[in-house]
């Protein structure tokens, strides 16, 4: 009997570890929020409103603005909220400008840039990378050529 009752709690330790290990690895892995640089172009009327360059993370909100001095209104604000979404990345925007308000979202990959028309005078592009890739420091070193004669 001694004998019996030791290979069942041999067994039954058995079956509770893999019950452990079958519990534990269908826990999903959280991870650090992806940080992500945003470059955003801004037109109305084909003329450039805005071009800012922005630093987020994934899951956080991202607001800029633009304020003249003096002026009761911003020239624009803009809230971004990306998601990661499969292998790329869901951006929901409003943008509001003194001609008025709008909002939408881009399904984007990483170092994807899209261009919407958010209404007949006013166009957005955007591009999203990870800023840890080659290709985000890649365009980091990217350097503007000086002009001519400039020291």
């Amino acid at each position: 009997m001694p004998h019996l009752r030791r290979v069942l709690l041999s067994v039954g330790g058995v079956l509770a570890a893999a019950l452990v290990t079958a519990c534990a690895s269908a826990v999903p892995v959280t991870r650090a929020p992806e940080k992500l640089y945003f470059a955003i172009e801004l037109e109305q009327d084909g003329k450039a409103v805005a071009a800012p360059k922005l630093l987020g993370f994934e899951g956080k909100r991202l607001l800029a603005e633009k304020w003249t001095p003096g002026s009761s209104l911003p020239d624009y604000r803009l809230l971004l909220q990306p998601t990661g979404e499969g292998s790329g990345y869901g951006v929901w925007l409003d943008l509001e400008l003194p001609t008025g308000r709008s909002s939408g979202r881009f399904g984007l990959l990483h170092g994807e840039e899209r261009t919407i028309a958010l209404d007949a005078h006013t166009r957005l592009t955007l591009l999203v990378m990870r800023v840890d890739s080659e290709e985000f420091r890649a365009l980091m070193r990217v350097k503007t050529p000086e002009p001519a004669g400039a020291i």
